[in-house]
C-alpha cells in the first residue's frame, strides 16, 4: 500500500522533492504507545522508536509524517529521525505550572466532536471542544450518537445548534444503517478525521460501524451515570474501505485549553458580532455602559451561561499565555499593580482615620 493511500499528496511530494527527500525515507505515524510507534512506510507497516539518547522536537504523534530509517537487522525496529512540518495539530494545555501543550494528533483535516445522546448534553463542554478545534485550523463537526436512546432528540439538537454555531451537526445510530451511510458519504480518501470526546460516547463503535468491521475495541458504559471506561488506550489511525482515515483517541476526562485566539472568536462568533456594537472597543462585557453583549442578555437574545463560558475560556487561555510567555506574564503583573495602585488612591477605598 502506497503512502498516497495514507494521505501523502502532491503538495507534500513536491516539498519532499525540493528538500531532496526520497519517498522510502518517509512514513506516517499510525499508532503510538509509551515508547514505540506504529508507522506506515512505503514498504508497508513497521514498528519504530526514537534513537537512544536522541531528542526530537516536535515529539512524534499519530498523524505525523516522519523521516525514518530501517534498523540494522530486518527484525529491528525502524528509527524516527525527524518530524516533517505539520499542517494542523490538535492539542490541549499541558498539566502543571510550566505551560506548554500536549499534542493529541497531527495533520488532521476534520474533527468529529462526539456526544452520546444517552447522556445529558453539556453545552459548556461542547463550546470548549469547539474553541480548541477551531484554533487548530481543522474543521469541527458535531456527531450525535445513540439517537435511538435520546429522551428528547429535538430539544437536544436545538441545544447543540445554539452551542455549535458554524459547525455541521450529524445524527447517527447503530440501529439506523441509513444514518451510518449518510455519515460515511461525508468521508474522502486520504483525508483524516479525528474523533474526540469523553469515554462512552461511542467513538470506537463509530469507527467499527463506518469500517463495517471490528477495528477498534469497544466497551460498556455504566448504567447509573452512562459513563464509559477507557477501553481505547492508544491513539490509532485506521484506513477504512473507500480510503478514508479515522483517528480514534482515548476518552478525554478534561480538555485543558492552550492559547486561544481565532478559535475562541470562531466558537463564540455571536458574542464577537454583538461586541462590535459596544460603546467601548475594549469592553469586557462585565458592567460597562453601552455594552451590546449585556444588553442582548437582558433582552433574552443571548444566554448568560454562554457569556460565562466565553469569559472562563478567555481567562484560561490568558493564564496559559502568561505561563508560556514571560512578556505576557510581566504585562499582566504590571496591569495588576496599576489596578491596585488605582484602587488605593480612589476616594472610595482610602483609609479614613
Amino acid at each position: 500500500m502506497t503512502l498516497k493511500a495514507w494521505g501523502w499528496d502532491d503538495q507534500r511530494a513536491q516539498r519532499a522533492e525540493e528538500d531532496g527527500l526520497d519517498a522510502s525515507a518517509v512514513a506516517r505515524v499510525v499508532g503510538q504507545d509509551r515508547a514505540s510507534w506504529s508507522i506506515q512506510a512505503e514498504s508497508g507497516p513497521e514498528t519504530a522508536r526514537l534513537p537512544s539518547a536522541s531528542s526530537i522536537a516536535p515529539f512524534p504523534v499519530v498523524g505525523d509524517w516522519v523521516l525514518v530509517e530501517p534498523g540494522p537487522m530486518p527484525s529491528d525496529p525502524w528509527s524516527i529521525l525527524a518530524v516533517l512540518p505539520r499542517r494542523t495539530a490538535i492539542s490541549r494545555g499541558a498539566a502543571g505550572t510550566g505551560g506548554g501543550e500536549q499534542v493529541l494528533a497531527a495533520n488532521v483535516d476534520k474533527v468529529w466532536i462526539v456526544h452520546g445522546l444517552d447522556m445529558a448534553f453539556n453545552s459548556r463542554r461542547l463550546e470548549r471542544y469547539l474553541a480548541v478545534v477551531w484554533e487548530t485550523g481543522a474543521t469541527p463537526e458535531v456527531i450525535l450518537t445513540k439517537s435511538d436512546l435520546a429522551e428528547d432528540l429535538e430539544a437536544t439538537v436545538a441545544q447543540v445548534q445554539t452551542a455549535a454555531l458554524g459547525a455541521s451537526i450529524r445524527i447517527v445510530s447503530s440501529d439506523d444503517p441509513e444514518s451510518v451511510d449518510d455519515l460515511r458519504s461525508t468521508l474522502a480518501p486520504g483525508r483524516v478525521v479525528t474523533l474526540l470526546g469523553p469515554s462512552g460516547v461511542g467513538k470506537s463503535t463509530l469507527v467499527n460501524l463506518l469500517a463495517d468491521a471490528t477495528l477498534a475495541e469497544t466497551g460498556e458504559v455504566r448504567t447509573g451515570d452512562r459513563k464509559g471506561r477507557h477501553t481505547t488506550t492508544r491513539r490509532e489511525l485506521f484506513r477504512i474501505p473507500g480510503g478514508a482515515l479515522l483517528l480514534d483517541t482515548p476518552g478525554l476526562r478534561e480538555l485543558r485549553v492552550g492559547v486561544l485566539d481565532a478559535g475562541l472568536k470562531q466558537a463564540f462568533a455571536d458574542i464577537e458580532d454583538l461586541a462590535q456594537g459596544c460603546r467601548f472597543r475594549d469592553c469586557r462585557h462585565e458592567a460597562e455602559p453601552g455594552c451590546s453583549v449585556l444588553q442582548a442578555i437582558e433582552q433574552g437574545v443571548l444566554d448568560s451561561g454562554r457569556l460565562a463560558s466565553f469569559r472562563k475560556l478567555q481567562a484560561e487561555a490568558a493564564h496559559e499565555l502568561r505561563k508560556a510567555d514571560p512578556l505576557a506574564r510581566a504585562a499582566a503583573l504590571s496591569d495588576w499593580k496599576t489596578a491596585i495602585k488605582t484602587m488605593k488612591h480612589h476616594p472610595k477605598h482610602k483609609y479614613r482615620g
